[in-house]
C-alpha cells in the first residue's frame, strides 16, 4: 500500500494549492493509499518538512504548489532515496513543464500513484539547490520587482507588465564570467544558467536542455539593441533565438559570476542569492516521479 505525503503552500496559485486538496484526498481513498496532507506556515517551511521525513517510509513527498515549492521540498529531499511528486498547482509551474508533468490535476496525481521516479540534476548555488533555471540580469530584476506588481496586477499579465517596465527602465550590467575554464568580461541583457528547459511561465529558455545529462547550459545574451528587443521578444518565448548574434551558449559542469554591485540572481522563480554566486552541476541529485 502507497504511502504519501503532500505538502500544500495554501497561497500557491491564490488558492489553486488549497482547492486541490479535496481531489487529493479523493484520489487517495479511492485506491485505499495511506496520506497525509500538511500545509506549509512560512518561507522554507517545506525545506524542513522534507527534511523530517527523508528518512521515514513514505513512498513519495509531494509539492503542491508553484516552482517555489517544489525548490522547497526538493530542497529537503537531495540525497534521499525518497522520490518527489509535482501537483502543479503554482503560477508558472516551469519544471513541471520541462519534466512533461501535466497541469491538470488528476493526470498529475496519476503519476505520483502509478509513474516511474527518475533521477534529475541538481544545480548548487552555496546555501542549496534549484533545479530548473537561475539567471543575473533582465529577468532576474523582473522576479526582484513582480511581488510588488502583483498586488495590482494577478497571474501572467503581471509578469508581461513587469517585462514592459523593466524594457523601459533596464540599464545593462557588466560582469565577469568563468565557465568551466573560460573567462568572460562583458556587458549582459540576461545570463542564464540552466537545468530544464522552460522558465518565465513557460518561456522556452532552454531549447536544447536536459534535465538529466549531469551538466549545466549557460546561456549568455549580450545587450540587444533597445528598438529591435520589441521584435525578438517572440523569439525569446517560442526558444527560437540561439542563433542570434546577442546570443552564446556552453555546456559546463561549474560557473562563477562576478560584478562590482550585488545583482540579485532568480532561481526557479525566487530571489535565492545575489552575485558574486558559483554554480555547480550535482548529477542524479534527486528522484522524481515523472
Amino acid at each position: 500500500m502507497k504511502e504519501l505525503l503532500f505538502i500544500v503552500n495554501p497561497i500557491a496559485g491564490k488558492g489553486a494549492a488549497l482547492n486541490s486538496v479535496p481531489l487529493i484526498e479523493s484520489f487517495c481513498k479511492q485506491r485505499h493509499f495511506k496520506y497525509e496532507i500538511v500545509k506549509t506556515q512560512y518561507k522554507g517551511h517545506a525545506t524542513a518538512l522534507a527534511k523530517d521525513v527523508s528518512s521515514s517510509s513514505y513512498d513519495a513527498v509531494v509539492a503542491v504548489g508553484g516552482d517555489g515549492t517544489v525548490m522547497e521540498v526538493a530542497n529537503g529531499l537531495v540525497g534521499s532515496s525518497i522520490p518527489m511528486g509535482i501537483l502543479p498547482t503554482g503560477t508558472g509551474n516551469d519544471l513541471s513543464k520541462s519534466l512533461n508533468i501535466p497541469s491538470k490535476i488528476d493526470q498529475a496525481l496519476s503519476i505520483i500513484a502509478y509513474g516511474k521516479p527518475k533521477y534529475i540534476d541538481a544545480i548548487s548555488y552555496g546555501n542549496g539547490y534549484f533545479f530548473n533555471v537561475a539567471s543575473v540580469g533582465f529577468d532576474a530584476e523582473i522576479a526582484r520587482d513582480i511581488q510588488k506588481i502583483k498586488r495590482w496586477i494577478p497571474g501572467k499579465a503581471a509578469y508581461y507588465v513587469s517585462v514592459f517596465l523593466k524594457f523601459i527602465t533596464y540599464k545593462h550590467k557588466d560582469v565577469v564570467v568563468e565557465i568551466d575554464d573560460t573567462k568572460i568580461s562583458t556587458k549582459i541583457l540576461l545570463f542564464a544558467v540552466a537545468n530544464g528547459t522552460y522558465y518565465g511561465g513557460g518561456m522556452l529558455v532552454n531549447p536544447k536542455g536536459s534535465i538529466d545529462d549531469g551538466y549545466i547550459d549557460a546561456i549568455l545574451i549580450t545587450p540587444v539593441p533597445r528598438f529591435k528587443f520589441p521584435f525578438l521578444f517572440w523569439k525569446f518565448v517560442s526558444g527560437k533565438y540561439l542563433d542570434l548574434p546577442y546570443v552564446r551558449t556552453y555546456k559546463c559542469k561549474e560557473v562563477k559570476v562576478f560584478s562590482k554591485e550585488n545583482l540579485p540572481v532568480n532561481g526557479d522563480g525566487d530571489i535565492i542569492t545575489t552575485t558574486p554566486v558559483q554554480f555547480s552541476v550535482s548529477s542524479r541529485a534527486i528522484l522524481v516521479l515523472c
